[in-house]
């Protein structure tokens, strides 16, 4: 992963309180958020974790974990060519936001109903 990405990342996370992490193996690569949960009271914030999987060789396909630590449902998409792991950041960054705003308007819970 470049540098650049490195630092987009960063300041992805202290603009929007959504810590994510980019693992870059030789055959597959996995963004791991974790999106604000809303409504949240006191001193500490709870966090929803939300997993996107993909390889060099998946031809755009993600796999999207919505609960990865407590439920088996998973949703594929395609998100088009990404032959870099800094492309699937690229791409997965503006989903990620869209995620956390759509839990922060009440349309979407984030997680689903494991959650509550």
């Amino acid at each position: 992963m470049q540098k650049e990405t490195d630092d987009l990342l960063k300041r992805f996370e202290e603009e929007y309180e959504t810590y994510v992490s980019a693992t870059d193996k030789l055959t597959y690569w996995i963004i791991y958020a974790r999106i604000p949960k809303t409504g949240e009271k006191g001193t500490h914030h709870l966090h929803n974790g939300k997993k996107y999987v993909t390889g060099p060789n998946e031809e755009g396909n993600v796999l999207i974990l919505p609960d990865p630590d407590n439920s088996e449902l998973y949703e594929v998409e395609s998100w088009g060519n990404m032959p870099t792991i800094d492309d699937f950041v690229k791409k997965a960054l503006p989903r990620i936001l869209f995620e956390k705003q759509e839990s922060e308007s009440g349309n979407k819970e984030s997680c689903g109903a494991s959650c509550s």
